[in-house]
């Protein structure tokens, strides 16, 4: 039945700003509580470094930064409802740069919109422009771009592994736990069994399991961030995995990440600012990955120096 099936794969949205905006990061007047809920989300806890806040959703994540903005939802949340309330706190004529990704999704018809709907509805606030990476009848990841004339690219970088038809022997991990058991018992079990508590260590940890499924993990230190969301219901097992982490090489993490999970098919989207002070993009990705091949390959620049790499990998028989 419709109520039994939960959407794990996301909808984000991610703003960044020209210039820092005083209090931006405050909910003492629960201006982030109101944009969560205009989102058809609660907030369920949160976690704060000197230069950055991460929220844990109860579909999803929120963090914010003095001139940042990242919100990750799931579920039959319609985060393009919050748009009106992020512009109305930073205005928009300071922003910079603003992205709305959404990927395709297992049950489309429990949604309120698609793409296509939110994309007229995003052309309200902007002049942007839509992608799609990756093939229409295979997973695929669809974008919305906008750039303010004029600007400039930081030294950006984001890593996002989409992971699919995760092991059958990883998903009893997030089974629901015995009647009377400490939830911080049961997280700590879960993070450990998986092998979840090895990527970042050193960072600040926020995680929560809910009933019957689901789990989530936020990580911060300083202003980088890793999160972590799993849909473990066996008919459409879905995990995410992302970070702003920068490395030269991301063989190791995305390694790392596969092994936890063991999906059948999972897709990378890397999307970076490109600039001198950077490698190629495209090197920092696996050329090969044992157990798994490419099924597809594509490498997209936008105007105002952003790209993004997409890739989709399917177990080898």
């Amino acid at each position: 039945m419709a109520e039994n099936l939960f959407e794990g794969p996301e909808k984000k949205l991610e703003v960044i700003l020209s210039a820092p905006v005083s209090e931006l990061r405050t909910n003492n007047d629960g201006r982030w509580t109101k944009v969560v809920q205009a989102a058809g989300a609660k907030i369920v806890s949160a976690k704060s470094s000197e230069l950055m806040d991460a929220y844990l959703l109860s579909e999803s994540s929120l963090f914010l930064w003095d001139d940042r903005i990242l919100m990750i939802t799931c579920g039959t949340t319609s985060l393009i409802d919050a748009v009106s309330e992020v512009v109305d706190l930073v205005s928009k004529d300071n922003i910079a740069f603003f992205f709305y990704e959404r990927k395709n999704l297992m049950y489309p018809h429990l949604q309120r919109s698609d793409f296509e709907m939110d994309a007229r509805d995003l052309s309200v606030y902007f002049s942007g422009k839509s992608y799609r990476l990756g093939p229409a009848n295979r997973d695929h990841v669809h974008i919305f771009y906008h750039s303010a004339p004029g600007r400039l690219v930081e030294n950006d970088i984001t890593l996002e592994i989409l992971m699919h038809d995760l092991d059958p022997a990883v998903l009893t991990a997030f089974m629901p736990p015995p009647d009377g058991t400490e939830l911080g018992e049961v997280i700590s079990d879960v993070e450990k069994r998986t092998g979840i508590d090895a990527l970042y260590p050193d960072m600040l940890k926020d995680s929560y399991q809910f009933k019957p499924y689901g789990y989530s993990l936020n990580k911060i230190a300083d202003d980088t961030y890793m999160t972590i969301h799993v849909t473990p219901e066996p008919g459409g097992s879905y995990a995410s995995f992302e970070t702003n982490v920068h490395e030269t090489d991301y063989s190791g993490t995305i390694g790392c990440v596969i092994a936890v999970f063991r999906p059948n098919r999972f897709s990378l989207v890397m999307t970076g600012s490109q600039n001198e002070n950077q490698p190629e993009q495209e090197r920092r990705l696996p050329r090969n990955m044992d157990d798994y091949h490419v099924t597809e390959s594509s490498f997209y620049e936008f105007d105002s120096g952003y790209a993004v790499s997409f890739r989709n990998y399917t177990r080898s028989a």
